[in-house]
C-alpha cells in the first residue's frame, strides 16, 4: 500500500469532515469522509495495512475532532479523548475482513454499504465506550442524563449520511486504484 497517498488523503479526508462537510448537516447529523477512506483500506490492502491504516485513521479522528457536552453545572466542555473511533474504525475493519471475498469490491455501492456497516460498528463502539466511562465518578458524557440512546441514535444518522455520501468518493478513490499499490489490483478499463 501507498503509504505516502494514503496520509495525504488522510489529511484532506480530514480537512474535508472539519471545514466543508458541517455544510451539509441536516439538523445535528452531518456526513464524514474519513470513514470512506478507511473502509476503502480495510477491503483492499494487505491484512496488517488493512488493520493499521483504519486505526492510524481512527486515532487522527479522535485528535481532530472533540466530544462536546454539558456538564452538571449546565456549561459547555470539550474533550479529545483518544480511543473511541480508533477502536471502533479497527473492529470495522476485523468485521469488513471477512466480508472482503463476497463483495464486489469495484463497485461505489458495495463501498458504500461496507462504509454503512463500518461506521454503524464504529457508533456501537463508541457508545460502549462512552458508557464504560459512565461508571467512573465524576466523568464527564457527550450527551446529557438519559440521552444515551439519542446520541447513539445521531452518530447512526452520521453513518447513513456517510454512506451516502460515500458513493460518489468511493468513485474517486477507485480512479486512483493504479497508484495504491494495494496487492492484485491489476485493473481493466
Amino acid at each position: 500500500m501507498n503509504w505516502t497517498l494514503f496520509a495525504l488523503l488522510g489529511v484532506l479526508f480530514t480537512v474535508l469532515d472539519l471545514s466543508w462537510m458541517p455544510v451539509l448537516r441536516i439538523g445535528p447529523v452531518w456526513p464524514a469522509t474519513v470513514p470512506v477512506l478507511a473502509t476503502l483500506v480495510a477491503l483492499w490492502a494487505s491484512r496488517p495495512a488493512a488493520l493499521w491504516g483504519p486505526f492510524l485513521l481512527g486515532l487522527f479522528v479522535d485528535l481532530c475532532r472533540p466530544e462536546v457536552g454539558i456538564d452538571a453545572a449546565g456549561g459547555l466542555w470539550a474533550i479529545r479523548v483518544l480511543g473511541p473511533d480508533a477502536i471502533g474504525f479497527l473492529l470495522g475493519a476485523v468485521a469488513l475482513q471477512s466480508l472482503r471475498r463476497v463483495l464486489l469490491r469495484r463497485h461505489p455501492l458495495a463501498i458504500a454499504a461496507a462504509t454503512l456497516a463500518m461506521t454503524a460498528l464504529s457508533a456501537l463502539v463508541w457508545g460502549a465506550i462512552w458508557s464504560a466511562r459512565a461508571f467512573w465518578g465524576e466523568t464527564l458524557m457527550p450527551w446529557s442524563a438519559g440521552e444515551a440512546l439519542s446520541a447513539l441514535g445521531q452518530r447512526s444518522l452520521e453513518a447513513l449520511a456517510t454512506a451516502i455520501v460515500a458513493v460518489p468518493l468511493a468513485w474517486l478513490l477507485l480512479r486512483l486504484m493504479p497508484w495504491w499499490g494495494f496487492p492484485g489490483t491489476a485493473f481493466r478499463r
